[in-house]
């Protein structure tokens, strides 16, 4: 058996499940593009494809040195 698919899928839960715990930590204030009702529905919805959207466009930036 090959266990590629399986070690991508589990990635891709993990990815997900990490997302969707850095939103519920994160300020409604502090996020980019949407409010925080939207990004619920992204983020369930939207599963791997709504995580990478938050990861890159949602999250809070990190302050420059």
């Amino acid at each position: 058996m090959d266990a590629g698919p399986a070690v991508v899928g589990a990635v891709a839960v993990a990815f997900w499940g990490y997302c969707l715990w850095d939103f519920t930590r994160t300020d409604g204030r502090d996020m980019r593009t949407f409010t925080p009702p939207v990004w619920v529905v992204v983020l369930v919805l939207g599963g791997t494809v709504g995580a990478l959207l938050w990861f890159f466009a949602g999250r809070p930036q990190s302050p420059r040195r």
